[in-house]
C-alpha cells in the first residue's frame, strides 16, 4: 500500500486551523508520547505526538485497520520494549519513523502523518 499524503487538520471538522501549537517540545521527554485531542460538538480529532530516539512524529491517532485509537488508558504509545508504536485494539506494530505496520492485521497500511510545521521549541500544525 502507498502511504498517504499527510492529514491538514483543518479539512477536518472540529480540527484546528493551520497554525495552531500542537506543544511544546520540552513537554515530550524522550520516549515520550502526548494525545492531543480537539472537540467541536460531536465532532473530535486525536493525534498523537511521539518522540523516540530524538525524533519526532506527529500521526492521526488512528489505526487503519479498526479506526480505533492506538492508545486506550494513557499517552504511551510504544510497545514494551520501546521499539515501534503499537495498537493496544489489536497488537498492531508501526515503525516509528515511517508509520507503516509491520505486524498485524493492517501489516503493510500506514499511519496518516499530520502535516506540522517544527520550530526549535513547539509544534504547529500546517
Amino acid at each position: 500500500m502507498k502511504k498517504p499524503s499527510p492529514l491538514h487538520l483543518e479539512d477536518l471538522p472540529a480540527g484546528p486551523p493551520a497554525g495552531t501549537k500542537l506543544c511544546n517540545l520540552a513537554d515530550l521527554p524522550e520516549h515520550g508520547g502526548k494525545e492531543i485531542i480537539f472537540r467541536e460538538d460531536r465532532f473530535r480529532v486525536s493525534v498523537l505526538v511521539q518522540k523516540k530516539d530524538g525524533i519526532i512524529k506527529v500521526y492521526d491517532n488512528r489505526c487503519p485497520h479498526a479506526g480505533t485509537p492506538l492508545n486506550m488508558f494513557d499517552e504511551n504509545f510504544l510497545n514494551i520494549e520501546g521499539s515501534h508504536l503499537i495498537c493496544r485494539t489489536h497488537g498492531a506494530l508501526f515503525n516509528h519513523e515511517s508509520g507503516k505496520c509491520i505486524l498485524g492485521p493492517c501489516k503493510g497500511e500506514y499511519l496518516r502523518e499530520v502535516a506540522v510545521d517544527m520550530t526549535d521549541t513547539a509544534i504547529f500544525t500546517r
